[in-house]
């Protein structure tokens, strides 16, 4: 991308066609300036890499800029740290400097924390419903993250422009895979996102969902006692979250998310928890919207608990109670419980040590899709959404399975002829995909 007037490039599509505030290319027609001194100049490069483009978002923290990646040639979007009320910039500069020295120490510590979000990112970059960072770095002296460019529009601007009114599928659909993202993030990073809200579940023009905002994620420890900044959102979060010692959890994440998904299907908002527990109460699903059925309200209400100890503890029981009128009932437990019973237990991967005993006599699907599986392994996307059948023989004391994937069953590093129904005796190794998750079918003695 090589031009030598810069005041040709439209902010936008990043063509040089840009004349008297518009674009001859795409259309697009220069607003005024959003934010004032405080925005970086269209035209200006960061990292020796990125050229700015428009404003995208101005919040209370940083700004979000549309920008083109010269070193893959793909439009991305860059976030800053600058804070409002505390920095401004001299015109023509990109330098961003602060309205008194005595707001340093505050900022150096908005800045580590800028910089600790974009870090949890890229922890969580294989996962598809979040996000994906590129980098982050330092210049101008303030921080800067690059990210992937989200063309579309947040949950809430949905939820506003229908008043509540959206079909109840396709907001099962949004949280199931936002709830299966958070699944992942819990069991494999122990990071807790805080701030789920309908704000910050991007829907993209392409149909993909994504989970953003990760500046009040915390990762849990294994100490007993955990202290958390006081952080919360009205509406969305549990009361444990106010508070520094509340015991937050995965349990945390769920009932954000549930109370997401209650506003999402009556344009409603549930009461702030601290009013609950003053006794104020909400409208159950059922009654505000009879068409959905019975078992998706019964399973917002169980997640909506305010007692943490009452409350669905993960989010995979939460998704799973909102589809379970399509599902067998699998249980999940860990190694050595409930003995004399069937079992699956995944022994290599990300998930190695869970184990779910299985129903007797009836078929059960196992994939990465909680709409076609009864057992759901998420976080590999060479496993299918359905990948294979299994059902346990008792007569026979035998297990039946069925490869209907595209990537491969493997037993003993033979691959299995697909739809052909094979019978193992207990203690068989089964690879799905790939050795990167091995899974061993047995049965507890008695």
């Amino acid at each position: 991308m090589a031009a030598t007037d810069m005041s040709l490039l439209c902010p936008d599509c990043f063509s040089f066609q840009f004349v008297n505030g518009s674009c001859q290319r795409c259309g697009y027609v220069q607003l005024p300036d959003m934010a004032g001194a405080r925005t970086l100049p269209s035209g200006t490069l960061l990292g020796s890499r990125y050229l700015i483009g428009k404003v995208l978002g101005i919040g209370g923290f940083g700004i979000t800029y549309k920008a083109f990646d010269n070193l893959y040639h793909e439009i991305c979007a860059i976030k800053e740290f600058a804070p409002s009320g505390m920095t401004y910039r001299n015109p023509k500069e990109t330098t961003l400097r602060l309205s008194s020295q005595s707001e340093k120490e505050h900022f150096e510590h908005g800045k580590k924390r800028f910089m600790d979000e974009a870090q949890t990112l890229k922890r969580l970059q294989n996962i598809p419903a979040v996000v994906q960072v590129k980098e982050c770095f330092q210049e101008n002296q303030t921080a800067y993250f690059s990210m992937e460019y989200l063309d579309g529009t947040n949950l809430k601007k949905v939820i506003r422009a229908t008043n509540g009114n959206i079909a109840y599928k396709d907001v099962t659909d949004i949280i199931v895979k936002i709830g299966a993202a958070l699944d992942i993030i819990h069991k494999t990073t122990g990071i807790l996102h805080r701030d789920i809200s309908p704000e910050n579940i991007y829907l993209k023009s392409d149909g993909k969902v994504k989970l953003i905002d990760f500046g009040s994620a915390r990762q849990l420890t294994r100490d007993e006692r955990c202290d958390f900044s006081v952080e919360y959102k009205h509406g969305f979060a549990p009361p444990e979250q106010y508070t520094r010692t509340g015991n937050q959890g995965p349990h945390t994440d769920v009932y954000a998310l549930a109370s997401t998904c209650y506003y999402a299907l009556t344009g409603v908002m549930i009461p702030d928890a601290m009013d609950r527990l003053g006794n104020r109460t909400y409208t159950p699903l059922c009654q505000l919207r009879p068409e959905i059925p019975r078992e998706i309200s019964q399973a917002v209400d169980l997640a909506l608990k305010l007692d943490y100890r009452e409350r669905t503890a993960s989010a995979q029981e939460f998704i799973q109670g909102l589809t379970q009128s399509s599902q067998v009932v699998v249980s999940r437990e860990l190694p050595g419980k409930r003995k004399g019973r069937p079992y699956m237990e995944i022994l290599t991967g990300s998930h190695a040590g869970v184990r779910w005993s299985l129903p007797v006599n009836t078929q059960v699907s196992i994939g990465r899709s909680v709409r076609l599986s009864n057992i759901v392994i998420s976080g590999d996307l060479s496993i299918s959404k359905e990948h294979c059948r299994l059902r346990y023989d008792e007569e026979r004391n035998e297990f039946l399975l069925t490869d209907v994937s595209k990537n491969g069953v493997y037993v003993q590093n033979q691959r299995l002829t697909p739809n052909q129904q094979y019978r193992y005796t207990p203690n068989q190794q089964i690879s799905l995909a790939s050795s990167m998750c091995t899974i061993l079918l047995g049965v507890a003695d008695e």
